[in-house]
């Protein structure tokens, strides 16, 4: 199978359709690519992959095909901790 990527490089998201034949997917690539250019989107990034299947895909091109993160805030919280952790030592060091 072949499938035409359209990937946002600034908000990451992406659209994927399947061809059979790569000479249909590379015409619509192209085609999807002009559009692009010509409307200035050029944050737009398309190519065309040939693989088994789309959970191939993904497992070889992740980063086409990130995931919203949950809202998490683990690693700000962490850096409070040691900041404060930092804090403390260096209060204590006087």
């Amino acid at each position: 199978m072949y499938y035409l990527i359209e990937h946002n490089r600034i908000s990451k998201n992406t659209q994927c359709s399947e061809f059979g034949d790569y000479a249909s997917a590379q015409s619509t690539g192209l085609q999807k690519e002009q559009q692009y250019l010509s409307n200035h989107r050029h944050e737009m990034e398309v190519v065309v992959f040939e693989a088994n299947s789309i959970d191939e895909l993904k497992r070889t091109h992740s980063r086409y095909f990130v995931e919203d993160e949950p809202a998490d805030n683990t690693a700000g919280t962490l850096l409070a901790v040691g900041l404060v952790g930092l804090a403390v030592y260096l209060l204590n060091k006087k």
